[in-house]
């Protein structure tokens, strides 16, 4: 497959989107601010659930950037993607859609697009996880069938995929509203978080996604290189947090090896005069960090104090 460099004077064929409530909103500046720190000069549309004003402002001052206020759910907003990416605000042939619990290293234009209108680009777990099972497979095959008609006999694919970034031209626009149909139908409507675990949704809106790749008679191919994750190019990847807490709250022992990008998207940011120095939590403040590597055995018992606030304050 032929790919070229973004030339900056064109119109990109692309729109980031992504989303998230308030407790994101550090996260989704800091995604924004690696894309244009790093040259990439994408429209970005943001579901934004109970951000105030002066976080809109932020993000909105690195510019190409779009707003979008929805309502207070009690599900899980990640499942809200199809919407998001299937939506009449995005006006460019592509859509991207990229969790805001992460940044761009390096100038990744390129790929955010492809020459192949028929592909999805999105990562498959290869080697397939342990939790991926044949009665996973058999449910999944059941649903899609029970939901969508019909399914195909055999899985298309061996594997689960990780929806953190997925690129789809906007002709599946059909094939995202069977995915919100799927999701809207074998998942709870309140659910909040991961299914538990030996649950065949146990990723929620990552595994219905994959039960139609899997099974759908009319779903995108896969790409065979997700390019994202630095395999492609060591200088240019997407670098996902991952766990709980997110760094803008408290550093885990797994996130803390991106700690250098991250203070450095925050200096970019101080420095372009979009937020104060003052205004960066303290995780995100580069003298702190002593202070946080000593407290990071500790974010997992933070994190599920976090949770605990939620549940008796929300």
């Amino acid at each position: 497959m032929s790919e070229t460099r973004l030339n900056k004077d064109m119109k990109p064929a692309t729109t980031v989107v992504t989303a998230g409530d308030g407790a994101y909103a550090w996260g989704a500046l800091m995604l924004v601010a690696s894309m244009r720190r790093n040259g990439m000069p994408h429209p970005v549309l943001v579901w934004a659930m109970d951000w105030n004003e002066e976080q809109k402002r932020r993000i909105c001052a690195l510019g190409g950037v779009t707003v979008q206020d929805i309502a207070k759910t009690r599900q899980c907003l990640a499942c809200q993607k199809p919407r998001i990416m299937g939506c009449d605000a995005v006006k460019t042939d592509w859509v991207c859609w990229v969790d805001a619990d992460g940044l761009f290293v390096g100038d990744c234009s390129e790929w955010l697009s492809s020459d192949d209108a028929d592909e999805m680009r999105i990562k498959r777990c290869d080697p397939p996880p342990p939790d991926f099972t044949p009665e996973t497979l058999a449910t999944w095959k059941s649903d899609v069938a029970r939901f969508r008609g019909r399914a195909l006999e055999e899985s298309r694919y061996p594997t689960r995929v990780q929806s953190g970034v997925i690129l789809l031209n906007r002709k599946w626009r059909p094939f995202l509203a069977a995915w919100d149909a799927q999701i809207n139908s074998v998942l709870p409507p309140d659910v909040e978080i991961l299914m538990k675990k030996g649950s065949a949704y146990y990723q929620t809106d990552e595994s219905v996604l994959a039960s139609l790749l899997c099974f759908a008679m009319d779903a995108p191919k896969v790409s065979e290189q997700y390019k994202f994750d630095g395999k492609v190019d060591s200088s240019r990847y997407y670098l996902h947090f991952g766990y709980n807490p997110k760094p803008w709250q408290m550093w885990n022992t797994y996130a803390m090896r991106f700690r250098e990008e991250a203070y450095r998207t925050v200096e970019w940011l101080v420095g372009k005069g979009v937020v104060k120095a003052g205004e960066v939590p303290l995780p995100l403040r580069r003298r702190w960090w002593p202070l946080y590597r000593l407290l990071s055995p500790l974010a997992p018992w933070v994190w599920r104090a976090m949770k605990l606030k939620r549940r008796l304050f929300r």
